[in-house]
């Protein structure tokens, strides 16, 4: 009994390490969210249509040249977003999932820097682009180094923290954005360019932090490097209740038989990573539920709805610093409350499934109760009803913040075996960044010529969306990324979370003797090594 109570408590901790670590990347996922929301506030600040020379909301020619500013900003950000995400495809593998980590806080930091120094629009645009390739790259290698740090049953929690960070990114682009609309009518460029000349400040603890950061074990493996792969583990899962370091040599042992076992079977194919996520028909699987992951939990609606919220707060009866006001309460809420509740849920519910459809249910229910509030009461002066419009807008983020964001993160990275998951991914977040293309690019056009129709995109997305996840979604809550194989039909080398508690002390007890470094570079399995001292001991 005391041995399995020591096996549960080892299996439960997290060190200060990993969550130092954790903390440090997550400064890549605070970028995203404030990189991503500060183009919601910027448009709400009356001193960045006057530099341009755009007409503000109302006024003749907003419909036209303003809309196409705006879209055009959203469109060439998300497309460099894209552009970063294939990047990672590559990078991750080729350089390293730090080295990509990198490279993407670099862009960031250049990217503000010409956004918040712009002298025109082009210049403005310039920037946008390439703050977005920075964005697309950290939105994918944070995620993915983090789930490859992070043990399994912590996992949702340690992984959720890119989606905690990507929130608070998103809460003070609102407060900033909120804060500095009242220096308009003393510094009208100051209200409009601090902020963001604020993106390049995490960026910069990103890359700083970065030079302690270890490299991800899983890609010291796949490049051969055992014995800096087993001083990673060990210090990421070291604890007093495990003296023998049993949990770091069950997971390198375990990744590293992984490998082997993933690159032998592609040989047998003749495909390389390349090739098997097109050829292989599990792979396969993997590649369109990773993209559908994440395009369908954008079609959702968060960032049309955060990065117009102020048009969307104004047409509901909203004016002067209101909107700014009620978009900084509703990211507060996200920060504070959803997401951390739906990163903590997820080591708590065993379903990642169930989290992203009860969330998705969610989107549908109060994105129809805003459609309905709108086209009954905007551009009334209707309070109880512009007042309901408000509440569901808020109402959504419960669902959404809770329930779908936390979850799109954690799920694509863990679904991807390593060999390939950058270009699993990679491809996934494209399918991201490739939807807020279309949505942020029509958006302002579609609310200004439609109105209200526009949302029901949303709403028919989610109608179509529930039962896919539903019929073809697997599960993977409480698995090692190396275990989730076995759920997309393929074989798993080695089985330690999903066995008896038994076979584990099996496995420990065999795991305890040895030079796990060695043994691993040996290539040899468990089984393979009991069927060896097992013939000896007959010969004898």
């Amino acid at each position: 009994m005391s041995l399995k109570v020591n096996s549960q408590s080892r299996r439960s901790r997290t060190t200060l390490y990993n969550r130092l670590v954790t903390i440090a990347v997550a400064f890549g996922s605070f970028t995203y969210g404030y990189c991503s929301a500060i183009i919601g506030s910027t448009i709400g600040q009356p001193g960045w249509y006057a530099f341009f020379d755009l007409p503000q909301q109302g006024e003749p020619g907003y419909g036209g040249k303003t809309a196409n500013a705006i879209a055009t900003s959203n469109g060439l950000y998300s497309a460099g977003g894209a552009v970063g995400s294939l990047f990672v495809m590559w990078a991750a593998t080729a350089l390293g999932r730090k080295t990509s980590i990198q490279i993407g806080a670099a862009c960031a930091v250049l990217g503000g820097a010409l956004q918040g120094g712009a002298a025109n629009l082009a210049m403005f645009h310039v920037g946008r682009v390439i703050s977005g390739l920075g964005i697309g790259i950290l939105s994918t290698a944070c995620p993915m180094y983090l789930s490859e740090l992070a043990p399994p049953n912590k996992r949702g929690w340690l992984v959720g923290h890119h989606a905690i960070f990507l929130v608070f990114g998103y809460m003070l682009s609102g407060w900033l954005g909120y804060a500095c609309y009242f220096a308009t009518d003393k510094n009208a460029s100051f209200a409009w360019r601090f902020p963001l000349c604020v993106q390049c400040l995490s960026p910069l603890v990103l890359l700083i932090t970065s030079i302690w950061i270890p490299r991800s074990p899983r890609w010291l493996l796949q490049q051969g490097r055992v014995e800096e792969a087993w001083k990673v583990l060990q210090a990421l899962r070291k604890s007093p209740e495990d003296p023998d370091d049993l949990t770091a040599k069950e997971e390198l042992y375990q990744v590293k038989m992984q490998i082997a076992l993933d690159t032998e079977k592609l040989k047998a194919i003749g495909c390389t990573p390349w090739t098997a996520v097109i050829k292989k028909k599990s792979y396969r699987k993997r590649m369109i539920i990773g993209f559908l992951t994440q395009w369908g939990a954008e079609f959702a609606g968060p960032l049309v709805i955060n990065n117009y919220s102020v048009i969307l707060y104004t047409n509901l009866g909203q004016t002067g610093s209101m909107p700014l006001l009620l978009s900084a309460l509703w990211l507060t809420t996200a920060g504070v409350i959803y997401n951390p509740l739906g990163a903590w849920l997820h080591d708590q519910i065993n379903s990642r499934r169930w989290m992203f459809m009860v969330g998705l249910f969610g989107c549908l229910f109060t994105t129809s109760g805003l459609v309905g509030c709108i086209a009954e009461y905007s551009g009334t002066t209707n309070k109880a009803g512009n007042a309901a419009g408000v509440f569901f807008v808020f109402l959504y983020l419960a669902f959404q913040g809770t329930l779908c964001d936390t979850t799109m993160y954690i799920y694509v990275s863990e679904i991807f075996p390593t060999e390939i998951r950058p270009i699993g991914m990679g491809f996934s977040l494209f399918g991201q960044f490739a939807s807020t293309i279309i949505l942020l690019q029509t958006a302002p056009i579609g609310i200004e010529q439609v109105g209200w129709k526009y949302y029901l995109v949303i709403i028919a997305w989610c109608i179509f969306f529930i039962p896919i996840v539903y019929f073809f979604f697997p599960e993977t809550a409480r698995l090692s990324l190396e275990e989730i194989s076995a759920q997309f039909g393929d074989d798993v080398a080695v089985h330690i979370n999903d066995v008896t508690d038994a076979q584990r002390r099996e496995l420990d007890e065999f795991l305890k003797g040895q030079d796990v470094t060695m043994m691993v570079k040996d290539g040899q399995t468990f089984a393979e090594m009991k069927e060896e001292e097992s013939e000896k001991t007959k010969g004898n």
